[in-house]
């Protein structure tokens, strides 16, 4: 059950439900908050699925090996996001990697649903509450996220491509048993290597044994991404931590429930069908209850770091700063002053300036300070958002 609560007040219901939501979407941290810090949550990176939103997800994005998704495959009702893989026969274009060429009207057997989301991002905190597919083995329930492939990058150490698996469930030969994975290209001795979790375990592979069967119920499923770690969590629990070394990319966040073994063999670095082409266990759905993204915007100078997307979201000031306390300027000179607003993500950076004594400096809208008379003024400067303030003592000799 989603933990919103509803506040009591003596206003129309349809009012109370607006201020109820308004009051979550201010109030909740993620559970790996600590005290004192500041997450702020990602709109267009969460979603309580009240509604099927596609300005928010792409439902019918491109396909991939042996995926080919449906927008109807993916359906929204009673708060819940569901993806389903149906047993169809149909024709498309397909990569073989095998034969590195792309062949017209190739013969596949499945078509499942996706939700891949529209806005990007990369450093910052991702949890879902999933319950998997009945169907097993076969399908594999996923939340996970990518970048695009930029084969413009030739650099020797360039990354082509980031992959963060923040969960994917039954793919392995028992029920209970989880991947945390993480997938790249790195350009290595002027090539471009995948680095996939079995060749690269020591820096690319987590694994989990569940205490539970992930296709019984509800349970979370998170990923807490900076620009040194990647720490993964199972019911808040952590269950795997690696050293970020290649996945600072813009990635989109992603929903899907993937095609797995006996329907499925893996060669030439791909997933290809298989001869089993059965519709037993099919339709087949996995479903989620939400996906919430927070990005840590707390303590004042606190900012995005290398590759960090400001959050989608209203970022309140926390501090204005004047490059200098003191000033002497002789009459008729004239400064303009620099003043930083904090964090970097503060969406209202506006500010005001004022003099206390206009007989000695004043001051324009734009931070220019004109001495005028011999004396002393302070100089404030104040923001719109929050009214912070800060000053400067200008001396007029």
């Amino acid at each position: 059950m989603k933990p919103i609560s509803i506040v009591a007040f003596p206003i129309s219901a349809m009012s109370m439900l607006f201020l109820s939501a308004a009051s979550q979407a201010a109030s909740m941290q993620p559970p790996i908050a600590k005290p004192g810090e500041t997450w702020i949550l990602q709109a267009k990176r969460s979603d309580e699925f009240n509604v099927k939103d596609a300005t928010k997800w792409n439902f019918q994005t491109e396909n991939y090996g042996v995926w080919s998704w449906k927008n109807e495959n993916a359906t929204v009702s009673n708060g819940k996001l569901k993806l389903t893989t149906k047993r169809e026969s149909h024709q498309r274009t397909f990569w073989d990697g095998c034969n590195q060429q792309q062949v017209a009207n190739y013969p596949l057997y499945y078509t499942s649903g996706v939700a891949k989301s529209r806005a990007t991002g990369n450093y910052g905190y991702y949890e879902a509450r999933i319950k998997g597919a009945s169907t097993f083995p076969g399908v594999s329930p996923a939340f996970w996220m990518y970048s695009t492939i930029d084969r413009s990058l030739t650099k020797e150490g360039d990354v082509q491509y980031s992959e963060i698996d923040v969960v994917e469930l039954t793919q392995k030969s028992a029920v209970r048993e989880s991947d945390h994975d993480l997938h790249n290209i790195v350009v290595k001795n002027g090539k471009p290597t995948w680095m996939r979790p079995g060749s690269f375990p020591q820096t690319n592979h987590n694994g989990y044994h569940l205490p539970f069967d992930p296709r019984n119920d509800f349970h979370t499923y998170g990923v807490n991404v900076t620009k040194d770690k990647i720490t993964w969590y199972v019911d808040g629990k952590v269950v795997g931590e690696k050293e970020n070394l290649y996945w600072h990319r813009q990635m989109n966040l992603t929903l899907s429930q993937g095609l797995r073994a006996p329907h499925t063999q893996w060669k030439c670095n791909q997933f290809y069908p298989s001869a089993n082409k059965s519709a037993e266990g099919f339709p087949t759905s996995m479903e989620v209850d939400y996906v919430r993204t927070w990005v840590k915007v707390g303590n004042n100078n606190s900012d995005p770091g290398e590759g960090q997307s400001c959050p989608n979201t209203f970022v309140a000031v926390n501090s204005v700063q004047l490059s200098s306390a003191k000033q002497t300027l002789r009459k008729g000179q004239s400064i303009t002053l620099e003043s930083t607003v904090l964090p970097n993500c503060a969406t209202n950076k506006k500010v005001i300036y004022s003099s206390s004594n206009k007989n000695v400096a004043t001051v324009n809208s734009a931070g220019v300070v004109k001495a005028r008379s011999k004396g002393t003024a302070t100089i404030t400067v104040k923001t719109k958002n929050k009214g912070k303030l800060d000053k400067l003592t200008i001396t007029v000799n």
